[in-house]
């Protein structure tokens, strides 16, 4: 037993002299990339009205591998995606079989209403690297959705049967987990174009957010920023 100790810890020392080289290779060839997007949202049900600007984050860890001595990369690894939808409606039952949004009556104080969204992403990208700086990158990305969620904070209100809204004026924050009508992969290619560490970002998701049958056919359309040190 000691003979075998003293062997695996013989291999251990030797491999890390003799690989120190490669693993700081390794590391140089690995970088982490931050980006910030705003969502244009297409596939809205009727009456639904996005706001401007819906926010979300990307960040991911890639390893770079150079075909050959050229300016063209290979880059593959993982990454955490974002987004949100700030608009006009509410989801009246969010365990519903089917999703649906209803438009906020326009009697209804609010400040907002939204789903968020976030993946786990496996991103594969061919990049390309200038002498002067400049990079361009092609990729397609899938992504797994760990969780959804809606928030509202507003007046509290009710719809009656007549259709009106009333409110007795108390403000509320509504938070609602787990909507199960999300479909579960995502998809959809990737583009970006920079200088430098500095990057303007496109992503295109052909997937639908929702279910078959579960909910409006609602996409999203990434266009942001990202500092990307490669």
């Amino acid at each position: 037993m000691k003979r075998i100790l003293l062997a695996v810890v013989g291999v251990f020392i030797l491999g890390s002299v003799f690989s120190q080289d490669s693993f700081e290779s390794t590391i140089r060839k690995f970088n982490i990339g931050v980006g910030m997007h705003t969502d244009i949202w297409l596939g809205k049900p009727p009456g639904m009205d996005p706001r401007t600007i819906n926010q979300g984050l990307q960040i991911n860890g890639m390893y770079n591998y150079r075909i050959k001595e050229s300016s063209v990369y290979i880059a593959g690894g993982i990454g955490l995606g974002t987004h949100n939808l700030y608009s006009n409606t509410y989801i009246p039952d969010i365990k519903a079989d089917s999703i649906s949004f209803l438009k906020i009556p326009d009697n209804i104080p609010y400040n907002k209403s939204k789903i968020s969204l976030a993946y786990i992403d496996i991103p594969l990208e061919f990049r390309i690297k200038t002498k002067k700086h400049f990079r361009i990158a092609f990729g397609f990305k899938v992504g797994f959705n760990i969780n959804a969620h809606v928030k509202y904070k507003g007046n509290r209100f009710v719809v009656e049967p007549s259709g009106v809204a009333v409110t007795d004026g108390a403000i509320v924050k509504e938070k609602e987990k787990d909507v199960h009508q999300i479909e579960v992969i995502r998809y959809g290619p990737t583009f970006r174009i920079g200088y430098k560490w500095f990057n303007v970002t496109a992503y295109y998701q052909i997937s639908k957010i929702f279910k078959v049958e579960r909910g409006p056919e609602l996409y999203p359309i990434s266009i942001g920023i990202a500092v990307i040190p490669y």
